[in-house]
Protein backbone atom coordinates (compact mmCIF):
# COMPACT_ATOMS: atom_id res chain seq x y z
CA UNK A 1 0.00 0.00 0.00
CA UNK A 2 2.08 2.97 1.25
CA UNK A 3 5.41 3.29 -0.17
CA UNK A 4 6.43 5.13 3.23
CA UNK A 5 9.22 2.20 3.93
CA UNK A 6 9.80 1.80 7.13
CA UNK A 7 12.41 -0.58 7.47
CA UNK A 8 14.91 2.04 5.64
CA UNK A 9 14.59 4.52 8.64
CA UNK A 10 16.79 3.52 11.11
CA UNK A 11 19.62 2.84 8.30
CA UNK A 12 18.79 6.07 6.68
CA UNK A 13 19.48 7.78 9.90
CA UNK A 14 22.60 6.04 10.73
CA UNK A 15 24.11 6.54 7.13
CA UNK A 16 23.84 10.31 7.84
CA UNK A 17 24.36 10.80 11.10
CA UNK A 18 27.83 10.95 10.81
CA UNK A 19 27.68 13.15 7.99
CA UNK A 20 25.23 15.36 9.21
CA UNK A 21 27.48 15.70 12.12
CA UNK A 22 30.56 16.80 10.07
CA UNK A 23 28.51 19.05 7.78
CA UNK A 24 26.72 20.84 10.49
CA UNK A 25 30.42 21.55 12.25
CA UNK A 26 31.04 23.33 8.75
CA UNK A 27 27.45 24.35 8.57
CA UNK A 28 27.17 23.96 5.09
CA UNK A 29 24.73 20.95 4.45
CA UNK A 30 21.42 19.70 6.43
CA UNK A 31 20.49 16.28 5.84
CA UNK A 32 17.71 16.97 3.02
CA UNK A 33 20.71 18.40 1.15
CA UNK A 34 23.05 15.87 2.00
CA UNK A 35 20.46 13.56 -0.42
CA UNK A 36 19.79 15.68 -2.63
CA UNK A 37 23.65 16.06 -3.23
CA UNK A 38 23.97 12.76 -3.30
CA UNK A 39 21.19 12.60 -5.79
CA UNK A 40 21.52 14.17 -8.22
CA UNK A 41 24.85 14.35 -10.73
CA UNK A 42 23.67 16.37 -13.65
CA UNK A 43 25.33 19.52 -14.34
CA UNK A 44 21.97 20.66 -15.49
CA UNK A 45 18.54 20.53 -13.90
CA UNK A 46 15.31 22.17 -13.71
CA UNK A 47 14.23 22.93 -9.51
CA UNK A 48 11.05 24.56 -8.41
CA UNK A 49 10.54 25.63 -5.10
CA UNK A 50 7.67 26.65 -3.57
CA UNK A 51 7.79 28.55 -0.26
CA UNK A 52 11.38 29.94 -1.05
CA UNK A 53 10.99 32.43 2.19
CA UNK A 54 14.51 34.65 1.66
CA UNK A 55 15.96 31.73 0.01
CA UNK A 56 19.06 31.04 2.60
CA UNK A 57 17.27 30.79 5.87
CA UNK A 58 16.26 27.14 6.71
CA UNK A 59 16.64 26.47 3.27
CA UNK A 60 18.46 23.14 1.67
CA UNK A 61 19.01 24.11 -1.99
CA UNK A 62 20.88 27.63 -1.68
CA UNK A 63 24.10 26.32 -1.29
CA UNK A 64 23.65 23.54 -3.68
CA UNK A 65 22.14 26.07 -5.97
CA UNK A 66 24.55 28.78 -5.73
CA UNK A 67 27.44 25.93 -6.17
CA UNK A 68 25.79 24.21 -9.55
CA UNK A 69 25.98 27.01 -12.01
CA UNK A 70 24.04 24.93 -14.42
CA UNK A 71 20.94 24.21 -12.15
CA UNK A 72 17.76 26.15 -12.69
CA UNK A 73 14.75 27.04 -11.04
CA UNK A 74 11.68 28.83 -10.10
CA UNK A 75 11.17 30.53 -6.93
CA UNK A 76 7.58 31.26 -5.12
CA UNK A 77 7.22 33.21 -2.51
CA UNK A 78 3.98 35.27 -0.96
CA UNK A 79 5.43 37.28 1.34
CA UNK A 80 6.53 40.83 -0.21
CA UNK A 81 9.60 41.61 2.28
CA UNK A 82 10.63 37.72 1.88
CA UNK A 83 10.35 38.21 -1.67
CA UNK A 84 12.51 41.22 -2.24
CA UNK A 85 15.62 39.03 0.21
CA UNK A 86 14.63 36.04 -1.99
CA UNK A 87 15.52 38.10 -5.24
CA UNK A 88 18.65 39.85 -3.42
CA UNK A 89 20.31 36.89 -2.11
CA UNK A 90 20.12 35.13 -5.71
CA UNK A 91 21.19 38.49 -7.09
CA UNK A 92 18.60 38.21 -10.02
CA UNK A 93 20.71 35.63 -11.83
CA UNK A 94 19.26 34.82 -15.57
CA UNK A 95 18.84 31.41 -14.94
CA UNK A 96 16.45 31.90 -11.72
CA UNK A 97 13.00 32.81 -12.10
CA UNK A 98 10.73 34.84 -8.91
CA UNK A 99 6.81 34.53 -8.15
CA UNK A 100 5.88 36.86 -5.27
CA UNK A 101 2.30 34.93 -5.58
CA UNK A 102 0.85 31.56 -3.29
CA UNK A 103 -0.17 28.74 -4.53
CA UNK A 104 -3.99 27.68 -4.22
CA UNK A 105 -6.80 26.63 -5.80
CA UNK A 106 -6.26 30.15 -7.70
CA UNK A 107 -9.20 31.76 -5.89
CA UNK A 108 -8.86 35.11 -3.22
CA UNK A 109 -8.04 34.05 -0.21
CA UNK A 110 -6.52 35.40 3.40
CA UNK A 111 -3.18 34.47 3.85
CA UNK A 112 -0.87 35.27 7.19
CA UNK A 113 2.46 36.11 8.06
CA UNK A 114 4.75 37.82 10.44
CA UNK A 115 5.47 41.43 10.40
CA UNK A 116 9.31 42.17 9.54
CA UNK A 117 8.98 44.04 12.99
CA UNK A 118 8.91 41.37 15.27
CA UNK A 119 12.54 40.54 15.66
CA UNK A 120 13.37 44.17 16.47
CA UNK A 121 10.77 44.25 18.97
CA UNK A 122 11.67 40.49 20.63
CA UNK A 123 15.06 40.27 19.64
CA UNK A 124 15.55 36.58 21.04
CA UNK A 125 13.53 35.02 17.98
CA UNK A 126 14.57 32.46 16.54
CA UNK A 127 15.73 32.60 12.97
CA UNK A 128 12.73 30.69 11.39
CA UNK A 129 10.01 33.07 12.76
CA UNK A 130 9.39 34.58 9.40
CA UNK A 131 9.05 31.16 8.22
CA UNK A 132 5.70 30.53 8.97
CA UNK A 133 3.48 32.42 6.64
CA UNK A 134 0.38 30.36 5.99
CA UNK A 135 -3.11 30.13 4.77
CA UNK A 136 -3.96 28.39 8.01
CA UNK A 137 -3.59 31.21 11.15
CA UNK A 138 -3.00 28.60 13.67
CA UNK A 139 0.49 27.23 11.80
CA UNK A 140 1.47 30.88 13.69
CA UNK A 141 -0.20 31.03 16.74
CA UNK A 142 0.69 27.30 18.17
CA UNK A 143 4.28 28.55 17.98
CA UNK A 144 6.21 30.29 20.65
CA UNK A 145 3.61 30.14 23.02
CA UNK A 146 1.31 32.77 20.81
CA UNK A 147 4.31 35.55 21.36
CA UNK A 148 3.39 36.56 17.72
CA UNK A 149 -0.31 37.27 17.72
CA UNK A 150 0.27 40.62 17.91
CA UNK A 151 2.53 40.75 14.78
CA UNK A 152 0.71 38.64 12.73
CA UNK A 153 -0.41 40.42 9.23
CA UNK A 154 -3.77 39.63 7.26
CA UNK A 155 -3.84 39.74 3.28
CA UNK A 156 -6.38 39.16 1.08
CA UNK A 157 -4.42 37.72 -1.64
CA UNK A 158 -5.14 36.34 -5.24
CA UNK A 159 -3.33 32.90 -5.54
CA UNK A 160 -3.12 30.91 -8.17
CA UNK A 161 -3.31 27.48 -8.89
CA UNK A 162 0.53 25.57 -9.59
CA UNK A 163 -0.32 24.22 -13.21
CA UNK A 164 -1.12 27.78 -14.21
CA UNK A 165 2.39 29.24 -12.77
CA UNK A 166 4.54 26.66 -14.10
CA UNK A 167 2.36 27.49 -17.83
CA UNK A 168 3.27 31.47 -17.42
CA UNK A 169 6.99 30.62 -16.44
CA UNK A 170 7.34 28.22 -19.79
CA UNK A 171 8.51 25.01 -17.23
CA UNK A 172 8.86 21.99 -19.69
CA UNK A 173 10.23 19.37 -17.23
CA UNK A 174 11.26 19.59 -13.50
CA UNK A 175 13.70 16.98 -12.13
CA UNK A 176 13.53 18.39 -7.99
CA UNK A 177 10.60 20.07 -6.59
CA UNK A 178 10.70 21.42 -2.99
CA UNK A 179 7.52 22.36 -1.11
CA UNK A 180 7.61 24.27 2.55
CA UNK A 181 4.20 25.67 2.79
CA UNK A 182 3.35 25.32 6.56
CA UNK A 183 0.39 23.13 6.45
CA UNK A 184 -0.64 23.72 2.61
CA UNK A 185 2.12 21.17 1.49
CA UNK A 186 -0.45 18.69 0.88
CA UNK A 187 -2.56 20.80 -1.42
CA UNK A 188 0.08 22.03 -3.37
CA UNK A 189 1.45 18.69 -3.90
CA UNK A 190 -1.42 17.50 -4.98
CA UNK A 191 -1.67 20.04 -8.22
CA UNK A 192 1.19 18.70 -9.46
CA UNK A 193 0.63 16.36 -12.63
CA UNK A 194 2.78 13.35 -12.31
CA UNK A 195 1.60 12.46 -15.39
CA UNK A 196 2.96 15.25 -17.27
CA UNK A 197 6.06 16.17 -14.90
CA UNK A 198 8.11 13.13 -13.56
CA UNK A 199 10.25 14.79 -10.86
CA UNK A 200 13.49 12.32 -10.01
CA UNK A 201 13.25 13.86 -6.55
CA UNK A 202 10.30 15.28 -4.78
CA UNK A 203 11.18 17.26 -1.02
CA UNK A 204 7.91 18.67 0.98
CA UNK A 205 7.53 19.37 4.81
CA UNK A 206 5.20 17.16 6.78
CA UNK A 207 5.17 18.27 9.95
CA UNK A 208 1.77 20.45 9.81
CA UNK A 209 -0.05 17.81 8.20
CA UNK A 210 -2.95 16.35 9.11
CA UNK A 211 -3.16 12.51 9.41
CA UNK A 212 -5.12 11.86 6.36
CA UNK A 213 -3.02 14.83 4.34
CA UNK A 214 0.00 12.61 5.03
CA UNK A 215 -1.64 9.69 3.68
CA UNK A 216 -3.13 11.05 1.00
CA UNK A 217 0.35 12.32 0.10
CA UNK A 218 1.87 9.42 0.26
CA UNK A 219 -0.68 7.51 -1.55
CA UNK A 220 -0.87 9.87 -4.56
CA UNK A 221 3.20 9.29 -4.91
CA UNK A 222 2.55 5.20 -4.63
CA UNK A 223 0.66 5.21 -7.43
CA UNK A 224 3.20 7.23 -8.85
CA UNK A 225 5.91 4.93 -8.50
CA UNK A 226 8.02 7.05 -5.80
CA UNK A 227 9.85 5.67 -2.71
CA UNK A 228 9.36 7.75 0.05
CA UNK A 229 11.88 8.36 3.16
CA UNK A 230 11.13 10.71 5.98
CA UNK A 231 14.48 12.91 6.98
CA UNK A 232 13.32 14.85 9.99
CA UNK A 233 10.04 17.04 9.28
CA UNK A 234 10.68 16.54 5.31
CA UNK A 235 9.13 13.64 3.35
CA UNK A 236 11.68 12.77 0.38
CA UNK A 237 10.25 10.91 -2.95
CA UNK A 238 12.71 9.02 -5.47
CA UNK A 239 11.26 7.65 -8.82
CA UNK A 240 11.20 4.58 -8.83
CA UNK A 241 12.82 1.83 -11.27
CA UNK A 242 14.82 5.34 -12.11
CA UNK A 243 18.84 4.99 -12.06
CA UNK A 244 18.78 7.83 -9.39
CA UNK A 245 16.76 5.64 -7.03
CA UNK A 246 19.26 2.44 -7.48
CA UNK A 247 22.28 4.87 -6.47
CA UNK A 248 20.43 6.23 -3.92
CA UNK A 249 19.84 2.69 -2.27
CA UNK A 250 23.51 1.65 -3.42
CA UNK A 251 24.62 4.39 -1.84
CA UNK A 252 22.81 3.83 1.52
CA UNK A 253 24.10 0.10 1.57
CA UNK A 254 27.41 0.25 0.99
CA UNK A 255 27.58 3.45 3.41
CA UNK A 256 25.72 1.01 5.79
CA UNK A 257 28.07 -1.65 5.46
CA UNK A 258 31.32 0.50 6.02
CA UNK A 259 29.68 1.22 9.16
Amino acid sequence: MLIYIKRFLKKTISVFREKVVNANKNNYFDPPAIWIESIFKETNINVVQVGSNDGVSGDPLYKLLKKNVGWEALFIEPVPYLFEKLKANYENQPRFKFENVAINNGSYQTFYSVKNSAKLEIPNLPKWYDQLGSFYRENITKHLNGILEPYIIESRIKGFNLPDILKINKVKSIDLIHIDAEGYDWVILSQLNLNQFSPKAILFEHKHLKIEEKQKSLKYLNQHNYTIFELGCDFIGIKMNSEIERHCLAYLHSTDEAN
